[in-house]
């Protein structure tokens, strides 16, 4: 009931008083203008703001004032995030502006490079540190915390007051990148004719596949499934993110980082994907010295941070086509299936107040027209809102004044326009129009042809392959069908990918279980801890198998820290060649999972009216706190209403997320603060990786509590791992939700400007 009578508020029955009310309107506001035959566009009565009189042209649209553009504003939202970090980092760490800056960019975009680190300010002499008051919080009495041989985790006030800002810094810099890709992907995936450019985009491809397949020559088919690659946008982002993860090996090759190509493309694609693990390190020159970070050549941070500001979004943007396109490829069945399932009675009966605007009353007529299927079809397969098809019905509405239920060109066309240049594709969505119009006609006329036997007939077998398929579809999402799940095969394929990770960490690196596993969890899903590091296996003397060729013989080891080299070994670089994949490999995974995932939640079995349910009920719950006298009652009924809330309900789960990570930080072994605590949560989830774990033993009175990887309990690390597997993505969520609470507006105001 509340689904038909949401419906009937949203588009008011129209009388045929009301239709001449809406046809003299027209004629008070155009008179009889040529060719619109009274009607003008209310919009740009608003735009000019002066009146409008009969018989003359209409003046030309203007273009929207900068500032009304979205991006604008995501922009200026970017720049005024990475001031304040770069003014405060360079402030409270005597950082230079380009150090601050390229810290503020690797932390506040979840990087985690780790270096430099923010206790750093905790261990410098106070005759460096300027401010009195960083100067009082770094080593003033009582500020500094106990170190690991007093029984601590070391570090001070100053860095506990640096990492609250950084948290804040890495939420609100999250929720402004994913705001504006969202503003980004609306502008790109709906521009002005989209919806046909998209349409002449396949079409060119279908010609191009036609070309191919009759060519006789191998090149000639090279040249033509290149130019098809180019029109796909996955290719497009493809090709890309390889061209700047190209860009970041040059730089670790050429320049004084003295990067091996393998470590050079670790640094490049470890850095586009936030997981942090190969950093700048402090040494220039040719050859090349270690210096201080104050003496290191300003350009590599520079360069860094740069870097990681173009390509985070690069990579986002390149995971995302690609999870799309298998996305799509995956949930092809399911729209299939969708298409056949049988309409439920719930369905049929909100069906009958879909289609053309009549005087049906309360009940409707009872039959569905190719209109009202057609509606269905789209809210079933979640492709439009049935606020959006009430706003077009009101909008042809409004155009159609002589009420005749339809419009010609001159009603839809504003003489005195912009004229846009027709678009040289065109001929290609009129052929794919065309082609698709014949299919139709010929199966009516096939149709035509048969008996009204033989049309029951088939009529007969298509309700029994409609109720197969329904029945099939429903049996699929039982649990005794688990295995036909698309969250179940996600989970084979990621624990496949896991398995793989901790069986190659435990052979090579030697790492126990839990350590493999904890290391295959934080670098595959772009955390970056930096404990422990793929090189510390050079440096140990009981590695053995095939790892131990490549570590012990003459010409394995590169030149130490200490003699302007990186350090590592052969070995090291075999590990991050592997650890480079694990992360390619994983961030699809994820992506397309989540993507699935994604897909089934926001359609499930008559998801389009249980919306609408949700929304009306809604509405409901605000009529009664309006009504409603105490304030009490008004308290219980918008918690009521904002506990259904998408955004509400995925920040209370981070929320309660994070307190789990503060609880493990402040209770366990680890010793933190509560404000350290709070930073490893956060950049734990949003794969910052800022605070790893310690090799910290019992709490003692004093002695030297610092373990060996292999001495420190598993149990951390099994925290650690299930902690991340589930903490990423409930932020995510969050992230997600929270942005499309903030692009709601703009997306409003387009369907607004598009109707």
């Amino acid at each position: 009931d509340w689904g038909r009578g949401c419906i009937r508020t949203m588009l008011p029955q129209i009388s045929p008083n009301q239709s001449q009310e809406v046809r003299q309107r027209g004629n008070q506001l155009g008179g009889s203008l040529p060719g619109l035959k009274g009607h003008l566009h209310s919009s740009l009565d608003e735009q000019q703001k002066q009146p409008l009189t009969p018989g003359a042209p209409p003046p030309p649209p203007t273009d929207a004032p900068l500032y009304k553009h979205p991006w604008v504003w995501c922009v200026l939202a970017l720049l005024i995030w990475i001031v304040f970090g770069t003014v405060w980092y360079g402030f409270w760490h005597g950082f230079s502006v380009i150090v601050a800056f390229y810290y503020h960019v690797q932390a506040g975009l979840s990087i985690g490079f780790g270096f430099p680190g923010a206790e750093e300010i905790c261990y410098k002499d106070p005759s460096q540190i300027s401010s009195p008051t960083v100067r009082h919080y770094a080593t003033g009495p009582g500020m500094q915390f106990p170190l690991p041989s007093e029984g601590g985790r070391g570090g001070c006030q100053a860095a506990d007051i640096s990492k609250a800002v950084t948290v804040i810094f890495v939420l609100i810099g999250s929720s402004i990148i994913a705001s504006a890709i969202g503003v980004i992907a609306q502008a790109l995936t709906a521009p002005a004719g989209g919806w046909y450019k998209t349409l002449i985009a396949e079409e060119k491809i279908k010609h191009l596949q036609q070309l191919a397949a009759e060519s006789p020559g191998i090149s000639d088919d090279i040249i033509i499934w290149l130019k098809i690659l180019f029109l796909k946008s996955w290719f497009q982002a493809l090709c890309c993110i390889v061209v700047w993860i190209a860009v970041g090996v040059i730089y670790g090759t050429v320049s004084d980082q003295r990067m091996t190509p393998i470590t050079a493309l670790y640094y490049a694609v470890t850095a586009v994907s936030t997981a942090g693990l190969e950093s700048p390190k402090t040494i220039q020159g040719f050859p090349s010295i270690p210096v201080t970070i104050e003496e290191l050549d300003p350009g590599h941070w520079a360069f860094s941070g740069f870097y990681v500001l173009v390509g985070v979004p690069l990579y986002g943007w390149a995971l995302s086509a690609l999870a799309s396109g298998y996305v799509a490829w995956v949930t092809v069945e399911d729209a299939d299936n969708t298409l056949h399932e049988q309409i439920t009675e719930d369905e049929f009966q909100i069906m009958d107040y879909l289609g053309y605007p009549s005087a049906k009353g309360q009940g409707g007529d009872g039959e569905i027209d190719m209109f009202e299927f057609v509606e269905c079809q789209l809210l079933r397969l979640n492709l439009v809102s049935v606020s959006h098809l009430m706003q077009i019905k009101m909008r042809f509405i409004d155009l159609d004044i002589d009420d005749s239920g339809t419009i010609d060109k001159d009603e839809l066309i504003l003489p005195g326009g912009v004229e846009q240049p027709a678009h040289p594709g065109m001929s290609y969505a009129m052929d794919a129009l065309k082609s698709i119009h014949h299919e139709i006609e010929d199966m009516r006329d096939a149709r035509s042809k048969l008996t009204t036997e033989e049309k029951t007939r088939l009529n007969d077998e298509s309700q029994a392959l409609a109720k197969e398929k329904t029945s099939q579809a429903a049996l699929n999402k039982t649990w005794g069908r688990f295995y036909k799940q698309a969250w179940f095969k996600c989970f084979v394929v990621f624990c496949l990918w896991v398995m793989s990770a901790c069986i190659f960490y435990s052979q090579w690196q030697q790492w126990g279980f839990w350590q493999s596993l904890y290391y295959s969890i934080q670098a595959g899903m772009s955390v970056g801890f930096p404990l422990p590091s793929e090189d510390e296996m050079c440096t140990k003397t009981g590695i053995e198998g095939r790892a131990a060729l490549f570590i012990y013989p003459e010409g394995q080891m590169y030149t130490p820290f200490a003699d302007g080299g990186r350090g590592g070994c052969v070995a090291g670089d075999m590990s991050k060649l592997f650890t480079t994949m694990l992360i390619l490999v994983g961030s699809s995974i994820i992506a397309s999972s989540i993507g699935i995932i994604a897909v089934a939640l926001l359609n499930p079995p008559g998801g389009w009216y249980k919306q609408l349910i949700a929304e009306e009920e809604h509405n409901h719950f605000r009529k009664i706190a309006e009504e409603s006298e105490g304030w009490v009652d008004d308290v219980y009924v918008y918690a009521k209403m904002y506990a259904s809330k998408g955004w509400v309900r995925s920040v209370l789960a981070l929320l309660a997320w994070i307190t789990v990570g503060i609880t493990y930080g402040t209770m366990s072994n680890q010793r933190m603060s509560f404000v350290t605590g709070l930073y490893f949560a956060v950049t734990s989830v949003s794969t910052g990786g800022l605070e790893a774990i310690m090799l910290l033993g019992d709490d003692t009175p004093s002695g030297d509590v610092r373990l060996e990887l292999d001495e420190f309990p598993g149990g951390n690390f099994a925290f650690v791992t299930g902690y991340l597997m589930i903490g990423i993505p409930i932020y995510a969520w969050a992230l997600t939700e929270i942005a499309s609470f903030f692009t709601k507006a703009m997306q409003e105001k387009w369907t607004r400007d598009m109707l």
